[in-house]
């Protein structure tokens, strides 16, 4: 898995640890915490969920929100691994 987990279980209220410097004028830099506040899943063509993203609220970043955003809260995406 190229030192990434294939599956975790999300929660929502679980504690958010950032790992790398996403945002750092915004505040989302690595060692930022967070909570866990929205999971998103699609169905794919083989009828799986699929995660697709999560809003995390991390209390020290910009409270600049996004639409359709809580001030704090921020979007992570999917990422894709190449094997």
């Amino acid at each position: 898995t190229n030192m990434r987990l294939g599956k975790i279980p999300l929660v929502i209220g679980m504690p958010i640890l950032v790992s790398q410097n996403f945002d750092v004028e915004g505040g989302i830099v690595n060692g930022s915490t967070g909570k866990l506040r929205k999971v998103r899943y699609s169905l794919n063509d083989e009828g799986q969920w699929v995660l697709r993203s999560c809003i995390v609220e991390i209390s020290h970043s910009s409270d600049e929100a996004l639409p359709n955003l809580s001030p704090h809260q921020v979007p992570i995406i999917e990422d894709s691994v190449e094997l």
